[in-house]
């Protein structure tokens, strides 16, 4: 089963045909969307979406980028949201060392608590991670990971890295970005092992190759595991049996 698992659902590029967008999604054989928050009025959001569709369900969090604008109270907010039953996952929620819209010091600080909010949950966290490495793990503190599952998404980092992170117990990332030409993210797919493997969309952004100039959405996450299995040289089934399989068991969908 294809499962999208980091879509941006909520956001305004969908207001004129999000019904369209979920129906063409499960038409494609997409059997589950996670959409992610990245603010307290967003996560909000997610959680109403993920009440208006079965198919859909939601993760609450603070962006590192929208880290500097968040309000007193907003990450009681995402921890209120963590009881109800739609939201699977922590986040988004991160450190972004390439926009820098937000201090290091407040990214990491937030980052920080989203951790401590999946550790005492039990939730699995979405990691949004760029340009920040290795570096950023020692940063925010490798003590602050044990005991915490979830994804890098929209992976961008070294073999090395992923090879790191997937011994720490996490799962990577697959977006549109692995099907450009001369993409960077073909050696990293080579080295994953598949049951670290998941496919998002990061829609309505980063479009797959064969759909550039258009909008992204979630039944375009096939075109990503198509990929995925051409570079691995798998059978497209199994890729798509077992990243189905990853999702559903990290982040409880269909439970």
């Amino acid at each position: 089963m294809l499962v999208d698992t980091h879509a941006h659902l909520d956001f305004e590029d969908f207001d004129p045909d999000r019904d369209e967008v979920v129906r063409r999604a499960e038409a494609a054989g997409v059997g589950f969307i996670l959409n992610p928050g990245i603010d307290a009025a967003t996560s909000r959001k997610a959680i109403a979406l993920a009440g208006r569709y079965g198919s859909v369900y939601a993760a609450a969090g603070i962006h590192p980028n929208n880290a500097a604008a968040a309000r007193p109270g907003d990450m009681e907010t995402i921890r209120e949201l963590a009881g109800s039953n739609r939201m699977v996952a922590v986040g988004e929620t991160g450190l972004d060392f390439y926009r820098n819209r937000a201090p290091r010091e407040t990214q990491l600080r937030m980052f920080r608590e989203h951790l401590d909010l999946a550790r005492e949950t039990g939730l699995p966290v979405i990691i949004h991670f760029r340009n920040a490495g290795f570096e950023g793990i020692e940063m925010t503190g490798l003590d602050r990971f044990t005991g915490v599952r979830g994804v890098f998404h929209c992976f961008g980092g070294s073999v090395h890295l992923a090879e790191t992170l997937v011994d720490m117990g996490f799962f990577i990332g697959f977006d549109g970005p692995l099907t450009y030409p001369g993409s960077d993210r073909v050696d990293v797919a080579r080295a994953v092992p598949l049951e670290r493997v998941l496919f998002e969309t990061d829609c309505p952004f980063l479009t797959p190759r064969s759909r550039r100039g258009e909008r992204n959405e979630p039944s375009f996450v096939s075109e990503i595991a198509e990929t995925f299995a051409r570079v691995r040289g798998i059978d497209g089934e199994k890729v798509i049996s077992v990243t189905g399989r990853n999702a559903c068991e990290l982040f409880g969908l269909g439970a």
